[in-house]
């Protein structure tokens, strides 16, 4: 029998040879195969996860304004990624943070992501699998100010416009803490609208529901404060109501026992300061006017402000002390009603704070559309019949200071690196 050749002998030696390392080296190319595969995924997972924390920081900031206490911002966010990471496909485990900060005198939300993708080798390299961290940070360039709040969050206690109503407030924040109704052929337009529970009827741009509650801006704001004033009306004191249908009639800032009540022509003129309104309303009726530069009007639980008929009121909110930019205002126990149907109010100029009480405007007339600005503050705000509310936010064009809550107005929002 013919032996194998040198070269045949050679060549199968070296085929084992390769196949031998092939086997051996088969597993460990594998392995580098999927690491590279797995290590590719890593990165695009990062890159996802950084793309959806900058996307939600820049969609959050555009509401910083528009919740005084920014809570409105960190759900805006954590919704936004939650809402990402349901549709992401073997998206990895994550653990979302939502901070406001402050960032050089502007307020900013930090959305921080940390995730963990499982590796491909079993958790083993590395050890427990791959730890991720996404960060951004989003700031509003400006402030979508406050300008209506319905602090009411049972019941019935809403924003509701009804009727022929027009509520107007193209430049600022229409917030319920409950739900929004527009009845009939009424109209709601506002920069930006939210509301807690619902929203329905016409409105302008389109109300954005399960919105976070906005807590009252004035909620530490002392009312009690008299400086020096008694808090109870004598019986003498309330024989002192004031009842005029003609004149002009200055009224020293100071307390009120048992109101005013102006009819006819007559004229009743505020002098600047700090009026408070004890066991008594004040009425402006038929052709009265109610006048005032520089005042804050409040009133105790048992009165209210009614301005009927034909009255014409012009009211600017005070420039100075501790109630600075408040025009109207009642007491935290006053559950009443503030109405408003007068035909000439021209100007309510400052902010209106009813916590506890519901502002009523109806009519025909248009109101408050002379004011720079205005701001209502109420548990429930109703319009009926065919009233036109302008709520203006033109801060720049007044001297009353705006109170810290109700902002300037808004920009752009971007991410800070």
């Amino acid at each position: 029998m013919k032996r194998p050749s040198v070269l045949w002998r050679a060549w199968r030696d070296e085929a084992g040879t390769i196949a031998i390392k092939f086997a051996l080296g088969l597993p460990a190319v594998g392995l580098l195969v999927a690491g590279a595969i797995d290590l590719t995924h890593v990165q695009a997972t990062q890159v996802r996860l950084q793309d959806i924390a900058d996307a939600a920081a820049l969609a959050a900031a555009a509401d910083l304004g528009l919740a005084t206490d920014g809570s409105n911002a960190t759900e805006r966010a954590r919704s936004f990624v939650a809402s990402h990471l349901s549709e992401w496909r073997e998206a990895p485990t994550v653990e979302g943070g939502y901070n406001i900060v402050d960032l050089q005198g502007q307020r900013a939300i930090r959305v921080t992501l940390d995730a963990n993708r499982p590796s491909f080798f079993a958790n083993l390299l590395p050890p427990g699998g791959w730890n991720l961290h996404a960060e951004a940070t989003g700031t509003s360039m400006g402030m979508v100010p406050l300008c209506v709040l319905v602090t009411g969050a049972s019941g019935n206690q809403m924003l509701y416009v009804k009727d022929r109503s027009r509520l107007n407030a193209p430049a600022c924040l229409v917030h319920s803490n409950r739900d929004i109704e527009v009845e009939g052929s009424a109209v709601l337009t506002a920069a930006a609208i939210h509301a807690v529970t619902t929203a329905r009827g016409l409105m302008t741009p389109e109300a954005g529901t399960d919105a976070a509650p906005v807590d009252d801006p004035f909620v530490n704001l002392d009312l009690e404060y008299r400086d020096g004033l008694g808090l109870v009306c004598g019986v003498q004191e309330l024989t002192r109501r004031i009842r005029v249908e003609s004149g002009t009639h200055y009224i020293a800032p100071g307390r009120h026992c048992g109101g005013i009540e102006a009819k006819g022509t007559a004229r009743i003129v505020l002098e600047p300061g700090d009026h408070f309104f004890l066991q008594g309303d004040l009425v402006i009726d038929e052709d009265a006017r109610l006048e005032g530069r520089d005042v804050v009007a409040f009133f105790d639980s048992a009165s209210r402000f009614a301005f009927k008929a034909g009255a014409r009121v012009t009211l600017d909110g005070r420039k100075t002390g501790p109630f600075a930019g408040m025009v109207l205002g009642a007491m935290r126990d006053n559950r009443q009603d503030f109405v408003v149907s007068a035909d000439h109010v021209e100007s309510l100029l400052g902010v209106i704070y009813v916590p506890s009480a519901r502002l009523i405007v109806e009519g025909s007339a248009d109101v408050a559309r002379d004011s720079a600005w205005t701001v209502i503050v109420a548990k429930e705000v109703q319009l009926k019949g065919a009233p036109s509310l302008f709520i203006n936010a033109n801060y720049e064009l007044s001297d009353v200071p705006v109170p810290e809550g109700v902002g300037p107005r808004a920009g752009d929002s971007r991410l800070v690196r």
